[in-house]
């Protein structure tokens, strides 16, 4: 059990110090290349201005031109040498001002395509995959899958917290291949309908035990899928259980993997060793989401590459950390430290700090409207005064001052 500085309970399982500690140098990474792209959107503008300026300059000048050409170039019964010199001479103006104009169109496109968000994106993924690969954010929500049915095992997770999903490939080992359900859990027995020698279909008892899982999954409403085969070695049909708060449900599956039919209720005696089985199964394979490696983040559905704002992500990350963060700084008993406590039995506590110090020097070299987010997490450099503190007691008097009070 994790505590707080002053002894009171920490609401995280996790050692929070570590994921700040993190999340300070990733969000500063993420904020480097970030402060590059507002460099070059910057550039980008002044470019577009000084383009304006040049632009309105060159109708300017065109225009001066043929205007000052406008009286030789006036039709007349017979041309001369001097009409035929200014056309030539109004048509190189204009030819010569056009190509002034593309290239100085050409040089504001290449600024503008420079100062593109997608320009940093890649550098603020990369920047940020080192905390989401092994860190999480409070109260992130995980939805995972295994599946060994295939030429290779795999297995898929997604945390979410608030707008931010983190996509992730998992490691599958050390379980690459079907698991027999009696390794899971013992006593799985189940009751279906089966059909009798005349045909008439009647429930009967079957034991799960002697089957295999081959895929599970843990979807976004809690539920999880246990999908089981009555052979490991070849194509045999199989059974699916889906296994929620209320109830389970189950359906019969081909060789093929297909559901067949509707998903059935499962009876009610049956519901507590699906579970069972359903939970061991989750159990297992949690820590699957231990080897994860980032495939992807998105913010309200959308990819990084797809924001006009890159910097949103970090912001958002850092701003869910916050409230933790105040909250350790307003509890933490030695000025200048974040400091959690961790119980480790036999009446002991481990104690984790870092100072903040520490952690500020990383963003001091941001700008200031990136290291306002993590000012505002609290977690400046400046000293504070303990949260505790002890009254000031009165000096020791001396033997004059004796002296005067008995006179």
């Amino acid at each position: 059990m994790y505590r707080y500085g002053d002894g009171t309970p920490f609401p995280l399982d996790e050692n929070f110090i570590e994921t700040l500690t993190a999340a300070v140098e990733t969000c500063t990474n993420a904020f480097v290349p970030l402060t590059e792209l507002d460099t070059r959107r910057t550039r980008a503008k002044d470019t577009k201005r000084e383009a304006d300026l040049e632009s309105a300059r060159l109708n300017e000048l065109e225009g001066t031109v043929v205007g000052s050409l406008a009286s030789y170039v006036m039709p007349d019964k017979k041309a001369s040498v001097t009409q035929a010199v200014a056309q030539k001479l109004a048509a190189a103006a204009k030819t010569t001002i056009a190509e002034a104009k593309r290239q100085i169109d050409a040089r504001v496109l290449a600024v503008d395509t420079q100062a593109l968000p997608k320009t940093a994106t890649d550098a603020v993924i990369k920047a940020l995959r080192p905390f989401f690969d092994q860190h999480q954010l409070p109260n992130s929500a995980w939805i995972m899958s295994w599946d060994v049915r295939g030429s290779e095992p795999h297995a898929d997770a997604v945390a979410t917290a608030g707008p931010i999903s983190a996509s992730f490939q998992l490691t599958p080992d050390p379980y690459r291949t079907p698991i027999r359900v009696e390794q899971l859990a013992e006593g799985v027995v189940v009751h279906m309908m089966k059909k009798g020698v005349f045909g008439k279909a009647k429930p009967a008892p079957v034991d799960l035990g002697k089957y295999v899982m081959v895929a599970f999954e843990r979807n976004v409403h809690n539920v999880l899928v246990v999908t089981l085969k009555e052979n490991p070695n070849k194509s045999s049909a199989g059974l699916r259980f889906s296994v929620g708060e209320k109830g389970a449900t189950w359906v019969t599956i081909s060789a093929a993997g297909d559901s067949e039919g509707e998903d059935n209720e499962l009876d009610q005696e049956d519901v507590a060793p699906v579970r069972s089985l359903a939970e061991r199964a989750a159990a297992a394979l949690k820590d699957l989401i231990q080897r994860r490696a980032l495939v992807e983040l998105t913010f309200n559905g959308k990819a990084i590459a797809d924001l006009s704002e890159p910097s949103t992500v970090p912001m958002e990350l850092l701003a869910q950390l916050t409230p933790l963060a105040r909250s350790i700084r307003d509890k933490s008993r030695m000025s200048g430290e974040l400091v959690l406590k961790r119980d480790i039995g036999d009446g002991r506590r481990e104690e984790l700090f870092v100072p903040r110090s520490t952690l500020a020097q990383q963003f001091t070299r941001l700008p200031y409207e990136y290291r306002k987010p993590f000012e505002e997490m609290g977690i400046t450099a400046e000293e504070t005064s303990p949260s505790i503190q002890l009254p000031l007691r009165p000096p020791a008097k001396t033997i004059s001052d004796v002296d005067l009070e008995e006179e």
